[in-house]
């Protein structure tokens, strides 16, 4: 095999890798005309998510918890960066926890940090009683 035959080769199976990699781990991050920056978290198996949740960011939403609604196990959403959230996003993290719940597993999402406009409207939803979800007791003041 000469050379330039194996050069081209293994451009090829990098660029195929490459490929693989950024279908597979979709950016985190949507650029819109409000920042959201969503990011996996280091401490456990889950996903930090900062700034707004709307329409134009739902897609990017959707994209980050694709992984864990086909991934068994117990994932956190830490909201402690969030100021805003649409209903359709909301619809979306409940969607997410009863996709995890679904079947014999019996797997959470716990929502963590979770601002009290968030909680009060989970709560006039009903959907704070969605099987597979868990909110993190809010911090005492103290």
């Amino acid at each position: 095999m000469n050379t330039t035959h194996a050069a081209s080769a293994a451009a090829l199976v990098i660029a195929a890798l490459i490929e693989r990699l950024v279908i597979t781990f979709p950016p985190f991050t949507a650029a819109t005309d409000r920042l959201l920056r969503i990011t996996p978290l280091a401490e456990y198996a889950g996903l930090r998510i900062e700034g707004e949740l709307d329409r134009s960011t739902l897609p990017a939403l959707r994209r980050a918890l694709a992984p864990l609604s086909s991934g068994g196990g117990d994932f956190c959403v830490d909201l402690s960066g969030l100021e805003f959230i649409d209903v359709g996003c909301l619809r979306a993290l409940v969607g997410t926890a009863a996709a995890i719940h679904d079947g014999s597993a019996d797997h959470t999402l716990t929502l963590c940090s979770v601002p009290p406009q968030m909680r009060r409207l989970l709560e006039l939803t009903g959907w704070h009683q969605t099987p597979g979800l868990h909110l993190q007791a809010p911090a005492r003041p103290g």
